[in-house]
């Protein structure tokens, strides 16, 4: 059965106290000549008809009560009629039974049907505002499992274009909205058009077109300003606001009189926005619109992960492209280039047999060279890799390792109490170890140590004495035993030409040598591949450090050690979480 609208309602009710009002003046008239008379059984009547009157026209315009339950109202104030008119009826009955007369019989009766109607409005009004507080919260309830369902299967969602749809159907789905459209938005579009929506025909949503103006506070539509501001754009009475004009038609053969529009905020902007239509007026009080929001607000999160998603797959791809093409190229230095310097090897040694020349020992030096800067250049294509396998090492131990397959020249190791352990690609590390060690002892020997004043560069290996002498990554040359004690000595050499020492920091481990040290001006540059000072130097040394304990998630930097020489400084914490976001 259709409602009682507040408009016809309240009509009834103003004309039923007017009505009263003209009937109570007429006995105030009749009862002039008698002031009390006057004031009991004309003046309070009439002053409760005209209040009668007076709330009939505030149901109405709808600014008393809640007007879709003023036909309660309406239905109370006949019953509080009624029922009062009875009772004095009855009493009148009683009396005329028992051969009584009532004076003012008529008056009486009409003063009790304006009393009747004051209860019943009051009731009314109260008995409304009940019902309409029970509605709202059963309809929030209604909501708030809607949206915490459409938010379960966003979740869900891997494609926007689901997340989309299944928002619209679900708003849609439990009665509470007749319509819901989303319209997507890319900063500097001139117009949003649906992609998803439900509730209403194909055809209603396919030609929509709203116009985008973020630059203007007073053309856009509510569309145009929930992109413009981020908040959500109640609309209670769509006939109500100009900028919907072009769509009244539309809107009225729809049966829609409020909606809502629901930007979908994102961590940068606006992804779009949620319109959501309703067929009553006066929906979206302050806590839907506040549950709205909230939804806009978890779908623009939701597209924001996806898009990440999307990037980081990219991404990845990408680095899987990448690190073919790395293969591709330590496969070919490491046969296609291998096998040519092997035969000019093998030349040169049997030309030096036969002639005894200075120029083939400098071409010697070349094709060592060469052979040096492949073996970093295969250190780099190999290693340069996000590190995925890891697992606690212990840092002296791979530290005596490394001091065992380094050409060291009698420098010594030292351990500032225990380094430690940190999570590690062993292998890796060892690697890292044998760089700096090599750099320190390259840089630092008697042989080449510069004085204070000279601007020396440790971002090299350095020259390995011989060809022979460059040692293969995991080496199974036999390592010295290590001293219990706070020194390590490779060959058992005393006179050491340098100090290299290993530590523990607060969030990692360092390396320090007591050389010459590293300028401050050049500290930045010294990771730099093929960056170099010394005579015969790759440059690819340090840059490998780097690239490996990036791909451990770490940090290193140089500084000044406590002796004058360098120290490098490595940050291990949060290393997990790097490698998680890599």
């Amino acid at each position: 059965m259709e409602r009682v609208s507040a408009r016809t309602s309240g009509t009834v009710i103003a004309v039923a106290g007017l009505v009263l009002a003209v009937v109570h003046l007429q006995s105030a008239v009749r009862l002039r000549a008698s002031p009390r008379l006057l004031v009991v059984e004309a003046v309070v009547p009439l002053v409760l008809a005209l209040i009668v009157a007076g709330i009939g026209g505030l149901l109405r315009e709808e600014r008393l009560g809640p007007a879709p339950f003023a036909d309660r109202t309406l239905g109370w104030t006949v019953v509080g009629t009624v029922a009062l008119v009875v009772a004095v009826g009855w009493l009148f009955a009683d009396a005329a039974i028992r051969g009584q007369s009532v004076p003012g019989a008529r008056r009486t009766v009409l003063n009790a049907a304006t009393l009747g109607a004051v209860v019943g409005l009051v009731v009314g009004i109260y008995d409304a505002r009940g019902q309409c507080q029970r509605r709202r919260a059963e309809q929030l309830t209604r909501i708030n499992d809607t949206l915490r369902i459409a938010t379960q299967e966003m979740v869900n969602a891997t494609e926007r274009d689901e997340l989309e749809a299944v928002v619209c159907e679900r708003l849609t789905d439990t009665g509470i909205y007749d319509g819901a459209w989303i319209g997507r938005y890319v900063p500097g579009d001139e117009f949003v058009r649906p992609s998803a929506w439900a509730g209403h025909d194909d055809k209603y949503f396919e030609p929509l077109e709203v116009a985008i103006d973020i630059d203007s506070q007073t053309e856009g539509g509510p569309g145009s300003e929930a992109i413009r501001t981020g908040d959500l754009q109640p609309i209670q009475n769509v006939f109500a606001e100009p900028s919907l004009e072009p769509w009244w038609d539309m809107l009225a053969e729809k049966g829609v009189e409020s909606m809502a529009v629901v930007p979908l905020v994102g961590s940068e902007h606006a992804h779009g926005f949620l319109t959501i239509y309703a067929n009553r007026a006066n929906v979206f009080d302050t806590r839907e619109c506040e549950a709205l929001a909230e939804l806009g607000e978890s779908i623009g999160h939701a597209i924001d992960s996806m898009t990440a998603r999307k990037q980081l797959g990219r991404r990845e791809r990408e680095l899987a492209r990448q690190n073919e093409r790395l293969d591709e190229f330590a496969s070919v230095v490491s046969h296609d280039l291998r096998n040519p310097l092997n035969v000019a090897h093998g030349n040169l040694e049997l030309a030096r047999m036969d002639v005894d020349d200075d120029r083939l020992g400098r071409v010697a030096d070349a094709l060592d060279r060469m052979d040096e800067l492949i073996d970093d250049l295969l250190t780099l294509a190999r290693y340069g890799r996000t590190v995925d396998d890891v697992q606690p090492v212990d840092v002296r131990s791979v530290a005596e390792r490394a001091w065992a397959t380094t050409e060291t020249e009698g420098a010594q190791l030292r351990f500032d109490d225990d380094p430690g352990t940190v999570e590690a690609d062993e292998s890796r590390l060892t690697q890292v170890f044998e760089n700096l060690f090599r750099n320190s002892v390259e840089h630092s020997s008697t042989s080449s140590r510069a004085e204070p004043g000279d601007s020396v560069e440790h971002g090299s290996t350095g020259s390995r004495t011989e060809s022979d002498d460059s040692v293969e990554h995991g080496s199974t040359n036999r390592r010295p035993a290590a001293d219990e004690g706070v020194e390590f000595t490779r060959g058992g050499e005393t006179d050491a030409a340098v100090t290299v020492t290993v530590g523990r920091t607060a969030d990692g481990f360092y390396v320090e040598d007591d050389g010459p040290g590293i300028p401050e001006s050049e500290r930045d540059r010294v990771f730099e591949g093929g960056y170099t000072t010394a005579d015969g130097g790759t440059g690819f040394g340090l840059n490998i450090v780097r690239t490996v304990a990036e791909a451990h998630g770490w940090t290193v930097a140089v500084t000044e050690g406590a002796a004058g020489g360098a120290r490098f400084e490595f940050t291990t914490t949060g290393a997990e979480a790097t490698r998680r976001e890599r």
